[in-house]
């Protein structure tokens, strides 16, 4: 009989020892921690997450049904969240459990480019540490299983700023390509990219290496690459009445007090950047100020050749909306949710000049000790404490059940496929995930916003109408395809996985279609 250890022990005592004599020069060393790191944060939150959470956000819903069709944009965003979406649905299929993945993946190349930006201007053991204090931000971990256009503006974002530092210190034409088509795809992600593009502006505009006509001649060419690679979206705003520019104005506009406003906006991010204060107090009162070590003396050197690059990064767009926020423009807290891929970088300042070996191991251990806590009290609360404390927030909602009630409503009144389902964005979009049919949606009863559906479908293939039976007020749209229903009734369901209250009330019509089995399977 062999004596060596089970594989799964033998890797695990491998990693352990891995990280309990991390050498901060040994490069291959630290980019394999950095990647198992990068693995396990990804692992940590899209498995818990799938484990614990019955129903995803509602932006997730919405970017599922809007999978239904492909165009170069959607009624209040760009097309990249979609198109992103619609890829890891074409892998996976089209189920709740695919958001939280396509978020975390999202999350996890986020990160690394963070690590690939950060081994330009240090050591790779601070950027190891960059990347785990980064990890740290609510935005990257409890959001982070969402798939809202402002959430998946974290890629982008860290690429804009990959080939933008890459593009300033080269000035090669080509990286200036980059730049711009890396801009185009942020602002296809979300016009909030525009806060991103004013402060990266001013940063290169003060910037010594650009003053020269080489350099300026690279910032004409990256706005004209980014021109062709919108001209795609600029022509859909024109044949679709530019409805995302619409969803913007309305989103910015607004009576309301904007002082006030803005405490509870800058609250808000004070909340989400939380964990990073906390891991730094924790940081400070373990590690002892000591003999600095090579790598970190050089690496202070040179982290300030850039650390203009890493301060408008990590300041800038916070400022800037803040300010805009004191008079101008509505604000919405999620806006800031690409502002602090840069803070694990910015925080380094503050971890305690020390043997490098020393702190990258406590940084590691802090970093996942409370990822891990927040983790898994996250999956706890929804999985387990809301249900216990008969609460109803949307990560407990009943989806699956919801799905099944429906399709018993429509086979015992309709013989044939459901196409089609109509209503408000959540109830619509959850039925039409959950059905074993997987209809189509029209999102309010608007036809503007469902550009796979057409009247004539209706009328062959009949469609289901689902309202919150607490939603007293229609519009119109909706107003009328309830008149034209002719079966009409309403259920319960228990919204608690243990209990049978509280209960969830919807009511339903049913749109017959004209000619009974017109509309194939």
């Amino acid at each position: 009989m062999s004596n060596s250890a089970p594989l799964g022990l033998s890797v695990f005592g491998k990693f352990k020892r891995d990280f309990l004599n991390i050498d901060p020069d040994n490069t291959r060393q630290l980019r394999k921690v950095t990647l198992c790191f990068i693995g396990f944060n990804f692992l940590l939150w899209t498995l818990l997450a799938i484990v614990s959470q019955s129903a995803p956000h509602k932006d997730s819903i919405e970017e599922l049904f809007w999978i239904q069709s492909f165009d170069w944009g959607y009624p209040k965003f760009g097309p990249i969240s979609t198109w992103w979406v619609s890829a890891w649905v074409s892998l996976f299929g089209r189920s709740i459990w695919v958001t939280y993945v396509a978020g975390q993946v999202n999350v996890a190349l986020m990160l690394w480019v963070v690590w690939r930006i950060c081994l330009l201007v240090m050591s790779p053991a601070r950027a190891l540490m960059a990347v785990v204090l980064t990890s740290l931000v609510a935005y990257h971990s409890i959001n982070g299983i969402q798939v809202s256009s402002n959430l998946l503006q974290l890629l982008p974002t860290a690429l804009l700023l990959w080939t933008l530092l890459l593009a300033v210190r080269h000035l090669d034409w080509w990286r200036w390509v980059l730049v711009g088509i890396a801009g185009a795809v942020c602002l296809l992600t979300k016009y909030s990219a525009g806060i991103w593009f004013a402060v990266m502006g001013i940063w290169v505009l003060q910037d010594s290496r650009m003053h020269n006509w080489r350099a300026m001649r690279g910032v004409l060419i990256a706005i004209v690459a980014a021109l062709i690679a919108l001209i795609p979206h600029v022509e859909w705003l024109v044949r679709e009445n530019a409805p995302t520019i619409r969803y913007m104005q309305y989103q910015v506009s607004g009576e309301v007090n904007h002082m006030a406003q803005l405490g509870k906006f800058i609250l808000s991010q004070l909340g989400k950047i939380a964990p990073v204060i906390v891991a730094l107090f924790i940081l400070k009162l373990t590690l002892k100020p000591g003999a600095q070590s090579n790598a970190m003396s050089a690496d202070a050197a040179y982290t300030n050749q850039e650390m203009r690059f890493i301060s408008f990064a990590t300041i800038g767009p916070m400022l800037l909306t803040s300010l805009l926020g004191t008079a101008f423009i509505s604000l919405h807290a999620n806006w800031a949710t690409s502002y602090f891929i840069f803070l694990g970088v910015y925080a380094l300042r503050w971890i305690p000049q020390i043997d490098t070996a020393r702190a990258l191991r406590q940084v590691l251990r802090v970093g996942l000790l409370i990822n891990i806590l927040i983790a898994c009290g996250t999956a706890l609360y929804f999985g387990l404490i809301a249900d216990l404390m008969s609460k109803t927030p949307r990560e407990n909602f009943p989806a699956k059940q919801l799905g099944m009630k429906f399709d018993q409503v429509w086979d015992a009144q309709i013989k044939g496929p459901m196409k089609v389902v109509i209503g408000e964005t959540w109830i619509a979009g959850v039925t039409s995930v959950t059905s074993r049919y997987q209809p189509l949606v029209v999102p309010y009863g608007d036809y503007a916003e469902a550009p796979a559906v057409k009247p004539e479908m209706i009328q062959r293939c009949g469609a289901l109408i689902v309202t919150d039976a607490s939603e007293t007020k229609l519009n119109p749209y909706m107003q009328a395809f309830l008149a034209r229903a002719t079966l009409k009734g309403s259920f319960e369901i228990p919204w608690n996985r243990f209990k049978p209250q509280p209960t969830y009330e919807v009511n339903w019509a049913i749109i017959e279609p004209e000619t009974k089995g017109a509309c194939a399977q």
